[in-house]
């Protein structure tokens, strides 16, 4: 209780505080970007729907000396059964992006993980976490990309892989098409006037973005010979990075930690991403 008063805010009193204050200070197309999700949003309202329909079943009138939320994940210790999940570029947001999350993470006892897609380095990242950070990997940039940056990961000291299965086709963001977000991201002078409105209304968020140096390079998919991922190479690069369960016996070999497979949605899927991780490599 006495680190929930130190934290406490008149603005922030729950969660769902800070969504009218993101509203607020984000552009609409960023804001969409982080508040909306695939196609019609069905899975995204079915998600938030199943979440609101858990609830605890409370033992009254038992003797509790200590409320105590922590636990053990993939061997290490967090503070309360909650990890921060991967968000691409959150730089887009806020200036201390990634670096901004996995800080107030670690200051909170959870670990963060860290999108592929990220606007600051997994080093910077893992330097500014006093608690476990783990690195979600797209396979972005071809093999040899990925080799460099799972090493990349292991020597700063990531906790666990993250290997997302579920994009062998990009979902259709429709809040982004109306946006313009690739326009405004990619486009010509001509093609980004006409949601050129809905950025300027936003004119503290458009200040920090430009004094952060707009937008920039994929710190983390660097391919060879090229340098750094653009930005706006995203969509083409995921559409050519899709995982195969035989990709998880290569990626198991360079990498010994716990693998963590993001976006299984079967129990079949679920025994054979066991089997693929396992350390004889069987599938």
């Amino acid at each position: 209780m006495n680190k929930a008063r130190k934290v406490a805010s008149p603005r922030v009193v729950c969660i769902n505080d800070f969504r009218p204050l993101a509203h607020r200070r984000l552009p609409k197309p960023v804001f969409d970007y982080l508040d909306g999700g695939a196609d019609g949003e069905v899975t995204l309202r079915e998600n938030c729907r199943a979440f609101d329909e858990v609830t605890f079943r409370p033992r009254h009138a038992v003797a509790v000396s200590n409320c105590d939320l922590g636990t053990q994940v993939l061997g290490f210790n967090i503070s309360f059964p909650a990890m921060l999940a991967p968000v691409g570029y959150s730089r887009l947001m806020h200036p201390d992006g990634e670096v901004g999350a996995a800080r107030a993470a670690g200051a909170a006892g959870t670990a963060y993980i860290l999108s592929t897609i990220s606007g600051h380095s997994l080093e910077d990242v893992k330097a500014a976490s006093s608690g476990p950070v783990c690195f979600q990997l797209y396979l972005m940039g071809g093999r040899e990309a990925s080799e460099a940056v799972i090493e990349r990961a292991r020597l700063a000291g990531c906790s666990a892989l993250v290997i997302t299965i579920d994009t062998p086709v990009a979902g259709l963001r429709e809040r982004d098409y109306r946006n313009g977000m690739k326009e405004l991201m990619s486009g010509s002078l001509l093609e980004k006037i006409p949601f050129l409105p809905q950025m300027v209304a936003r004119p503290g968020w458009i200040v920090s973005f430009l004094r952060d140096g707009g937008l920039s390079k994929l710190p983390n998919v660097v391919i060879p010979g090229q340098g750094p991922m653009e930005l706006i190479d995203v969509s083409v690069a995921l559409a050519r990075a899709a995982v195969t369960w035989n990709d998880l016996k290569w990626i198991r070999a360079l990498w010994s930690g716990p693998i963590v497979i993001k976006g299984v949605l079967t129990g079949d899927d679920a025994r054979r991403g066991r089997r693929g991780c396992c350390r004889c490599g069987c599938l």
